[in-house]
């Protein structure tokens, strides 16, 4: 079978084949409800919360063990944060990574005062799950986000501390309305963006146009041709929750980037 062809931009690329079809213990705040408990993913899973913006509270879940964690950031829309449990569920069982799965103001039972914008509420929703992970024995945390979740990812690299790598799976936009052009140019820790041609969401060219302002090393750009038309998540599992080609590719940056 033949090996269908990467973009590479001013980076290293590499090219994929189809794909083969084949726990921490947390302590909601003192100041939490006792009658509402945040809500774990699915089996395996542990809910607990962290901190919001304004004294709010993010309802997150973390699975899987290790001195390696991932922050998973969510697409927009009602799946949330679990849209990303299939492919944790798989990352955790076969490689020794603690991922964190947290909801963002607004989304499932995380709730905020305010919604905030830009750089500072970039920093009050994403920062508290990297300072969980390390306060919980990671030695490096990378970010994976899907979709706009990508987006903040790729913004929230660079302004909140302790992060290592980022992983941007179509994300040509951000939920934090700022400047997609300027959190690329800023970006220094080792970045990995894929996308699937023909994405209605994420054009492959306007993804292409931010990875080339991307001065961090290494880095790398992944066409993933086998999918055609698929978005975010969808890129590392079918509908089956079975791993797609990218899904190992993903593990292995997380942990070696």
């Amino acid at each position: 079978m033949s090996a269908l062809a990467c973009v590479l931009l001013a980076g290293c690329a590499t090219a994929l084949t189809p794909a083969s079809r084949a726990t921490s213990t947390a302590t909601p705040a003192a100041d939490t409800p006792p009658a509402i408990q945040p809500v774990a993913c699915g089996t395996g899973a542990t809910a607990f919360w962290l901190p919001g913006p304004a004294g709010g509270r993010l309802e997150a879940n973390s699975i899987g063990s290790g001195t390696v964690a991932a922050v998973f950031l969510h697409e927009s829309g009602g799946a949330g944060m679990c849209g990303f449990f299939p492919y944790v569920t798989w990352l955790t069982a076969h490689y020794p990574i603690r991922a964190i799965l947290v909801n963002r103001c607004g989304y499932g039972a995380s709730r905020c005062s305010s919604y905030p914008r830009g750089d500072s509420g970039t920093v009050a929703q994403i920062g508290p799950a990297v300072e969980w992970a390390r306060a919980h024995g990671a030695t490096r945390v990378a970010l994976v986000g899907s979709s706009y979740g990508g987006g903040d990812a790729v913004q929230a690299a660079g302004v909140v501390a302790d992060v290592s790598a980022v992983v941007n799976l179509s994300g040509a936009g951000n939920d934090a309305g700022v400047d997609d052009s300027l959190d690329a140019q800023r970006l220094q820790v080792p970045a990995l963006f894929a996308v699937a041609p023909a994405d209605r969401y994420c054009p492959l060219s306007q993804l292409q146009t931010l990875y080339a302002l991307v001065p961090a090393h290494p880095k790398q750009f992944i066409v993933v041709n086998e999918l055609p038309g698929t978005h975010g998540w969808d890129l590392l599992t079918d509908v089956n929750g079975q791993p797609e080609r990218l899904a190992a590719v993903v593990a292995s940056w997380i942990l070696s980037a």
